[in-house]
């Protein structure tokens, strides 16, 4: 059974190919394009998985996608945009609020129908013209975050979170999965959304609201939560069985409080608040359906520190984040979902790996690095060359092996350092043109994941692909201060000798040198662009980037 998954069209368009009850290839429209969290139809994506797995476009039996179409959507922002209405009416918030939160609203729907009517009819142009308009079936949203998550965790059972801005009516969801399927027992309506409540906190500080919500995660560690959190936390009506945020659309009400706080205190409570309304409501479905395993899909669950706390809960002794939790991974999780339907009873399987983008030989590298005059050497064990290298204080640009699907580098396109420079995350950052206040995170050798990360035991897949924090320790904190942000966290990336044996052995190298276990890992790419696809891209952000050397295949090249 070979299903293709195309994730929601709105952003980060990506294709992915499911085989049996796994994915076996995918990549995401951006890396091809060269246009950040591209929009539209995937149509280099789906033409690279067809092409890597060796089939045509007849040969696919189900294309999933995972949003209903355009007006059925239309009538579901429609009927949440009345009850919304009526019901903000009654709350206790002031008549200004309540009208920027109806005009919000009325632009709101008007921009989504718009929206939805683009997209519905560039998919069904696009698969027209492959031949596969009568293959496609179409996947709730948050269920296809749900799949995504669940059955990529090797969990049997588990309690399944889902949180993001919009889709399908939903802003979020739980639900119970097991062999049985997944059952949903919690709807959380649009605009009762988290993603929005931090996007607007992401716009009003002067980012980009959807793009830099990990700055604000940053930020909020210089911050004292406390400030402000009470006037924030008020406009939640929360219990145990739910949450309600009012007067959502309000988009005025962080602008101004930006005007009159530190964005540092801003960002702080922001951030606690949404722990706090999010770990409330998963404790007591934790404990109402004593599930000691979750796991955690959507745009909101990108945020590290909210991982960790939700892995804090007690009772919650395994967790897991898909890689890719954004709508970059929903067309995986929509495929996900229909390779259940068709196989009945589906296990999940435990994700190995995600390095399922392109590769390229080094015939291919050597041709291109001699098309742009640069000077190599090549090496066959060139880890060591690497390690050297990065033992010595040089930073090395790292290209090899297959790209990584999601938003983070694992290894095979990324930029290493030692850990021990805490300066780092400003000199490197600007050679980069980026402005980032998160350290830069770790990759650090599996064995040591207990000597360098507290409370890790049972999270350590989800640590396997950069998508939680942990407290450091003394260890760490000594041995690698580069990677430990303010408050004592980190967010590695734990590297296993079996899933990617060429980064393993770098850090191993450099174990040796130095008897540190941990190296920086940041993506290799420059500011607002991708990361890096292909041997020429490499090179340029190479050059751009004034790095001092470039690692790419077995070849080395100083800058």
């Amino acid at each position: 059974m070979n299903i293709l998954g195309i994730s929601a069209l709105d952003t980060d368009a990506t294709a992915a190919l499911i085989q049996g009850d796994r994915i076996t290839y995918s990549a995401g429209e951006e890396r091809f394009s060269r246009i950040k969290q591209h929009t539209g139809f995937p149509a280099e994506s789906v033409r690279y998985v067809l092409e890597r797995a060796g089939l045509r476009p007849g040969d696919i039996d189900i294309v999933a996608y995972p949003f209903y179409p355009w007006y059925k959507e239309a009538l579901l922002i429609s009927k949440g945009f009345l009850i919304n209405n009526v019901y903000n009416l009654f709350q206790n918030d002031n008549l200004r609020s309540k009208f920027y939160h109806f005009a919000y609203y009325v632009r709101f729907c008007k921009n989504a129908f718009s929206d939805h009517n683009k997209y519905h009819n560039e998919l069904l142009d696009n698969l027209g013209k492959l031949g596969l308009t009568k293959k496609l079936k179409r996947v709730e949203h948050h269920l296809s975050h749900a799949a995504s998550a669940f059955y990529t965790s090797g969990f049997e059972e588990a309690l399944i979170v889902t949180l993001d801005a919009y889709g399908s009516e939903l802003a979020g969801s739980i639900s119970l999965g097991s062999t049985q399927g997944i059952r949903k027992v919690l709807d959380i309506r649009y605009p009762h959304s988290l993603g929005l409540f931090y996007s607007q906190v992401t716009e009003a500080l002067g980012f980009k609201p959807t793009r830099h919500e990990g700055k604000i995660v940053g930020l909020a560690a210089f911050g004292n939560p406390s400030i402000l959190f009470d006037e924030i936390y008020k406009r939640f009506n929360s219990s145990s069985s739910g949450f309600a945020y009012i007067s959502g659309l309000n988009m005025k009400y962080a602008r101004e409080l930006a005007k009159k706080y530190p964005r540092e205190e801003i960002a702080a409570a922001y951030q606690a608040v949404l722990e706090k309304v999010v770990t409330d409501v998963v404790a007591a479905y934790v404990r109402k359906y004593k599930q000691q395993n979750v796991v955690l899909a959507g745009g909101v669950t990108a945020n590290v520190k909210l991982n960790q706390r939700v892995f804090e809960i007690d009772g919650v002794k395994n967790i897991f984040v898909f890689p890719n939790m954004g709508d970059g991974g929903t067309g995986a999780g929509a495929a996900l979902f229909c390779a259940s339907q068709v196989n009945g009873k589906m296990r999940p399987y435990k994700l190995k790996d995600v390095y399922f983008g392109s590769s390229y030989t080094d015939e291919e590298i050597k041709s291109q690095l001699e098309k742009e005059g640069l000077r190599y050497e090549y090496f066959d064990e060139i880890e060591k060359e690497i390690a050297a290298r990065i033992a010595q204080g040089k930073v090395v640009a790292r290209f090899n092996g297959a790209m990584e699907y999601g938003p983070r580098a694992l290894g095979n396109r990324s930029v290493l350092y030692h850990a021990k420079d805490p300066s780092v995350n400003e000199w490197l950052n600007k050679r980069l043109e980026r402005t980032e206040f998160m350290p830069f995170a770790p990759a650090t050798l599996y064995e040591f994941a207990e000597k360098c990360y507290i409370n890790i035991k049972g999270a350590e897949h989800a640590a396997t692909f950069m998508t939680i924090t942990f407290d450091c320790t003394e260890y760490m904190k000594k041995t690698s201060p580069a990677a430990v942000h303010i408050d004592g966290t980190a967010r590695p990336q734990l590297v296993h000798k079996d899933i990617n044996p060429s980064f393993y052995k770098i850090i191993s190298e450099y174990h040796k040198l130095t008897g540190i276990p941990s190296v920086i890992n940041t993506s290799f790419n420059m500011h607002e662009e991708p990361i890096v696809c292909t041997p020429y891209d490499a090179i340029r952000a190479f050059k751009l980037g004034r790095l001092e050397y470039l690692a790419i295949g077995n070849f080395l090249v100083e800058g």
